[in-house]
């Protein structure tokens, strides 16, 4: 069977579809038209129902927007023919096959076999998705940022891009690289393999995250080690362990060096007193600082472009964290075209994690569809990535959040600590479900350990906010405080604080504060009241198995 693309959607100029054949199947319907071309520039080119029915008809009642969505699809099979199968539909999703079709900007079209004016390196002309007039409000306002997005991704760009505003690059670009050196070791004769198995741990969590490369050339020797790349490389670092000491005490130092000249990029120091113990806290924490900052050194170099996936996935990571419903959307499509050019569950992790985060700041439509999503890429990223600590430990997250499905977290959690017992997400998560599993006060503690671990992580003020919750229903309610407060003043407009803050101020007597964080919270949840905590369903459950939410006030603001 062939795998050449059957249609064509021109998405320059006045919307067109047109087959291999030069046959126009272009739907009359112009909703139907902006249904194909919202799905043609969707990461993956999928988009949920309520997502559509939002965009196209949400001036309509919701059964009557679901019968126009479904008439739409009706008139887009017929359109496309024996083309039809390209549109795929669920009860929660409609996607396009990204293999049936291709766009109109030269650079998509070479080789595709469909009529061209452009040449192989011309640049696209003309605007996006010209003369698409439909009266809705949500439409209008999703077609305005996608033609900004298009805009200054032609002026910044030399070559030719896809219609889809992230994509992989033309060439693979090159890989971060982390190469494994061993220094000076001095003492008994386990003080090798002592520094081997820190060593290890470290390179385990940068592969696991997606980081980097590793090249393990301990055995070569420091001296003998030539760097990889010849002309020397800014995406290269050199790991270096050094280890001195007595049978009483040692002392390791882990570096970090930049290629080519070896200049110290990064070092840390630990003293033990007998052997390494990789479950320190002290020892759990130096790894993630190592981590960290090789993750922030590469995300400053061009050598890999900003179109590889380790690149990708780390600005994906930033926008998550920076919250909102734009940062959300741009953290999504990055992650999905992380995923585009290297498929890893990793990446798919990623992404249904971030919709945990949609349903915290509540930034969705559907509940259901988010949900459906969600899993979706949770049982993705589990079947590519099964022995992925990560993976494992967003897993988890995705079960306590979005199902309240607190054993499923529980193995989840265990499991990706058994994989790499320096995972602060999973500590965290782990303590959440002890919490909810009845033994809040070993929940408590583990969280705390997961705030110890995780060093200066972007994450940092969500494990901050579970503590909260971890603390709150151990009883630790001035801990509590302290916890939601630290998370507050690292991300002030993320809603769980907020809505915890609201309620144990509210308990303390001390209500000029709690009003003043429910009016922190109406800025971003108009809606929100007192009310709303008491309500089962709404993300504060951890506050139903205390007594708190009986002594929230009665007067709403």
């Amino acid at each position: 069977m062939s795998s050449d693309p059957k249609l064509l959607i021109k998405l320059l100029g006045p919307f067109r579809m047109q087959k291999a054949s030069g046959e126009d199947c272009t739907p009359k319907g112009r909703k139907a038209c902006a249904l194909v071309a919202m799905l043609t520039l969707a990461p993956e080119h999928k988009r949920s129902r309520v997502w559509l029915q939002d965009k196209l008809w949400g001036s309509r009642g919701k059964e009557q927007g679901a019968a126009s969505l479904r008439q739409s699809l009706t008139e887009i099979r017929r359109a496309l023919g024996d083309a039809q199968a390209m549109l795929l539909a669920d009860s929660f999703v409609i996607s396009l096959d990204p293999k049936s079709f291709k766009t109109d900007v030269a650079g998509d079209m070479a080789s595709s076999g469909f009529p061209s004016r452009a040449g192989p390196t011309s640049q696209p002309t003309g605007e996006l998705l010209e003369g698409f007039d439909i009266a809705e409000e949500e439409f209008e306002d999703w077609l305005r940022e996608e033609r900004g997005r298009f805009r200054g991704r032609v002026a910044a760009s030399p070559t030719p891009v896809r219609a889809a505003e992230i994509g992989p690059a033309a060439d693979q670009p090159a890989r971060n690289r982390i190469i494994l050196t061993r220094g000076c070791q001095t003492g008994p004769a386990d003080i090798a393999i002592m520094a081997d198995s820190l060593v290890d741990s470290i390179a385990k969590t940068i592969t696991e995250l997606g980081v980097a490369a590793i090249q393990d050339q301990r055995e070569a020797g420091a001296a003998s080690m030539p760097p990889t790349n010849d002309g020397g490389s800014s995406s290269e670092l050199s790991l270096r362990s050094d280890v001195f000491g007595s049978d009483a005490t040692k002392i390791v130092r882990v570096a970090l060096l930049q290629h080519p000249k070896n200049t110290l990029a990064w070092s840390s120091t630990l003293q033990m007193n007998g052997g390494l113990d990789l479950n320190d806290a002290n020892t759990m924490r130096m790894i993630n600082l190592i981590v960290n900052f090789a993750v922030d050194k590469f995300a400053q170099v061009e050598d890999c472009g900003p179109n590889s996936a380790p690149h990708l996935c780390y600005a994906g990571i930033l926008h998550l964290f920076r919250l909102g419903r734009i940062n959300f959307e741009t953290a999504d499509r990055m992650f999905a075209a992380a995923f585009e050019t290297e498929p890893r569950g990793i990446y798919l992790a990623w992404r249904a994690y971030l919709r945990t985060f949609m349903l915290a700041e509540r930034q969705f439509s559907c509940r259901q569809t988010l949900e459906a999503e969600a899993f979706d890429f949770m049982y993705r990223a589990l079947e590519l990535e099964p022995y992925n600590s990560y993976v494992a430990s967003l897993s988890a997250h995705v079960q306590s959040m979005m199902r309240r499905a607190y054993v499923a977290a529980y193995e989840l959690a265990e499991r990706a600590i058994q994989l790499n017992h320096a995972n602060p997400i999973a500590w965290a998560c782990l303590g959440i479900a002890k919490s909810y599993l009845g033994k809040p006060e070993d929940g408590f503690q583990h969280t705390l350990l997961a705030r110890t671990i995780a060093g200066a992580a972007p994450f940092r003020y969500q494990i901050d906010a579970l503590s909260c919750i971890a603390g709150t229903m151990s009883g630790e309610l001035d801990q509590a405080i302290h916890l939601a407060e630290a998370s507050h003043a690292l991300a002030p407009t993320f809603a769980p604080p907020l809505r915890y803050l609201s309620a144990l101020y509210a308990h303390k007597g001390d209500h000029e504060r709690s009003f003043e964080m429910v009016r922190k919270l109406q800025a971003t949840e108009p809606d929100f009241s007192y009310d709303k905590l008491r309500d089962k369903a709404y993300p504060a459950a951890g506050l139903h198995r205390t007594s708190i939410i009986n002594s929230l006030p009665a007067h709403q603001l």
